[in-house]
């Protein structure tokens, strides 16, 4: 680390424990809840699809997820002379249940980018949008991924997190089955083409949303759609522009094509072959409040400094019954 770059990680260290009110940012120390709050809104600024989500502190290990809203219908009328009034329970019964897990994540960064860093004004602001943005798009891939929590994690062996957490198309699979597509005509294969089980995407994508009844859309539905499928279809040539971004945001893409009739948008990590149609604020994640817990470090003999982080994370769906998504694995092209 060269002597200016050192000059201004020093500094870095001093204003991270004036800011969680601590007297050693090396020293492993919890975070409060304001300031955790504002930890995890500055993770959530860093992408798109995260300010999409519902992803909110929970004061609870478990819980079940509940969504703001009505699920199912609110108007009916009573007979009060022979029958009591009943009303509809906010936020439904259909939430998954969620347990926290520590999850930690811990962000080596090199002296070489570190000193790249210390040439710009806006030094502490690079560190932390670095931090910040690595933890989520790991929050995102364990939503897609994640098929367990394991006491202790292999990321050699379970690269997009898999053993982290229970992701949410894994408690779709679970809650949900019906809305889980695994297979078509042939077991365990979704075929897309003309020989396919589906002609094309948009038919696939009528099919997702014609799995989630009309009395639990919310009317802000998106079909979540895999880069992979979206290449397949561009270069079929639907239209001129079929498959060109109308607008690009840290994340999501918005295409100016549609499927199903909804508004189509890539998000990052999702599955190449994968489609999911829900209303985002339907994916739920959950931080546990004051259980986060972080400290930075230098490791000289790793050329590198290292920023320790850890929080108790839950992933939920708030209506599994407004949910449909296909299994991503079992997605093939069939033209012939």
């Amino acid at each position: 680390m060269k002597n200016q770059t050192r000059v201004l990680y020093s500094k870095l260290v001093a204003a991270m424990a004036e800011s969680y009110k601590v007297q050693d940012a090396t020293k492993n120390f919890a975070v409060d809840i304001p300031q955790e709050t504002k930890l995890n809104d500055a993770i959530q600024a860093s992408d798109a699809f995260l300010k999409m989500i519902t992803m909110t502190g929970v004061e609870d290990s478990t819980g079940q997820a509940l969504e703001i809203g009505v699920s199912g219908l609110l108007a009916k009328r009573t007979d009060v002379s022979t029958n009591d009034r009943t009303p509809t329970v906010m936020g439904g019964p259909d939430g998954t249940k969620w347990t926290t897990k520590l999850t930690e994540f811990d962000v080596a960064i090199p002296y070489q980018l570190l000193d790249q860093w210390a040439r710009y004004p806006d030094f502490y602001q690079r560190y932390m949008r670095a931090v910040y943005r690595a933890i989520a798009l790991d929050r995102i891939t364990v939503g897609w991924y994640g098929q367990e929590a394991a006491v202790e994690t292999n990321p050699g062996t379970n690269t997009l997190g898999q053993d982290v957490n229970i992701g949410w198309l894994k408690l779709l699979e679970t809650e949900n089955s019906a809305n889980f597509m695994t297979a078509g005509a042939v077991a365990d294969t979704i075929s897309i083409g003309a020989a396919g089980d589906y002609k094309n995407i948009d038919a696939l994508a009528f099919d997702l949303l014609s799995a989630i009844p009309v009395e639990h859309r919310t009317g802000n539905e998106v079909c979540i759609v895999g880069s992979a499928l979206v290449a397949d279809d561009a270069n079929k040539g639907l239209s001129k522009h079929a498959q060109t971004p109308s607008e690009k945001t840290a994340g999501v893409s918005v295409l100016t094509n549609t499927y199903g009739g909804l508004q189509s948008v890539q998000v990052p990590k999702f599955p190449d072959m994968g489609m999911v149609v829900t209303d985002p604020a339907n994916l739920h994640l959950y931080f546990q409040e004051g259980r986060t817990r972080r400290n930075t470090e230098e490791e000289s003999k790793r050329n590198r400094v290292v920023d320790y982080i850890s929080s108790n994370d839950a992933y939920a769906i708030g209506n599994t019954k407004a949910m449909a998504a296909v299994k991503a694995e079992n997605v093939i092209f069939k033209e012939s």
